[in-house]
C-alpha cells in the first residue's frame, strides 16, 4: 500500500458512524452527506438557531460545502451528522475540536437545527456517544464546551453526562440584548487522580460520578455501525 495515500486518508476526520438506542428511541451519528447540506444551510439560517451559536447571518449552500470540505480534511477535529429516529436526514451536527496531540484535551460542540427534535433527548444521546468516543477512541482526558446561559436544555444535557459549569463569559454575545455564555468542563473520571496529583478537588465529585455513569451507559448502549 502507498503509505502517503494511507496517511492522507487518515487526515479525513468525519467521525465513525455509531448509534445509541434507549427507551425505544435512537440517534445515529454518521458522516455528513454532501446532498443534505442545502437543507442544513436553510436550518442554520434561522435566527432561532443562531441565537445559540456564533452565526449572525443566513447560511448559503456554498458556505456549507466549504465547511464540509474543510472538516473532511481537518486533522484536529471529528464531526458527525445527527440523525434521530423519525428523520432520514441530518437535523444538526456535533463534533470534537482542538484535539491536541499531546495534552489529551479537546473541545466539543453541538447544534440541533431542526426544532422538531428539541426536547426529545437527542442532545443527551449525542453527548453520550461523542463523550464515549472522545474517551475510549481518542484517549481524551478533558473536554471543554460552551452553552448560552439561557439555553437551559443544552446545559442540562451536558451536565447529565458529567460536564460541570467551570466558568462564564459575561455578556459576550449580543442577540437583541447582551447574554452570557457558560464554560463547561468534562474530566475523565478514570484519569482524575493523575490529572490532580495534589488531590482531586471536592467540587468535581458530582460531575465525576455522572461522568462514570455516562461512560457505563454508553459502553452498554453505543453500537458502531
Amino acid at each position: 500500500m502507498d503509505q502517503n495515500k494511507n496517511s492522507k486518508k487518515e487526515t479525513k476526520m468525519f467521525g465513525n458512524p455509531m448509534r445509541i438506542e434507549m427507551d425505544g428511541f435512537g440517534v445515529t451519528l454518521r458522516p455528513h452527506k454532501k446532498e443534505e447540506l442545502e437543507k442544513l444551510a436553510e436550518l442554520y439560517s434561522s435566527m432561532n438557531i443562531q441565537w445559540y451559536i456564533q452565526g449572525t447571518g443566513a447560511m448559503t449552500l456554498e458556505q456549507e460545502i466549504e465547511w464540509w470540505k474543510h472538516e473532511s480534511e481537518a486533522k484536529d477535529s471529528v464531526i458527525w451528522a445527527i440523525v434521530p429516529d423519525g428523520s432520514d436526514t441530518a437535523v444538526g451536527s456535533t463534533g470534537l475540536h482542538k484535539i491536541h496531540p499531546l495534552w489529551g484535551s479537546c473541545t466539543s460542540g453541538i447544534v440541533i437545527a431542526d426544532r422538531k427534535y428539541w426536547g426529545k433527548g437527542v442532545a443527551y444521546r449525542a453527548h453520550l456517544m461523542r463523550t464515549f468516543y472522545a474517551a475510549e477512541v481518542l484517549n481524551r482526558m478533558t473536554i471543554q464546551s460552551k452553552a448560552r446561559v439561557e439555553n437551559e436544555a443544552s446545559v442540562k444535557a451536558l451536565l447529565k453526562v458529567g460536564y460541570r459549569v467551570s466558568g462564564k463569559y459575561d455578556r459576550d454575545v449580543f442577540r437583541q440584548r447582551y447574554i452570557d455564555t457558560y464554560v463547561l468542563s468534562w474530566v475523565h473520571p478514570g484519569r482524575a487522580a493523575s490529572l490532580y496529583p495534589e488531590g482531586v478537588p471536592e467540587e468535581l465529585n458530582v460531575s465525576l460520578k455522572l461522568a462514570w455513569d455516562a461512560l457505563e451507559v454508553a459502553s452498554d448502549n453505543v453500537k458502531y455501525l
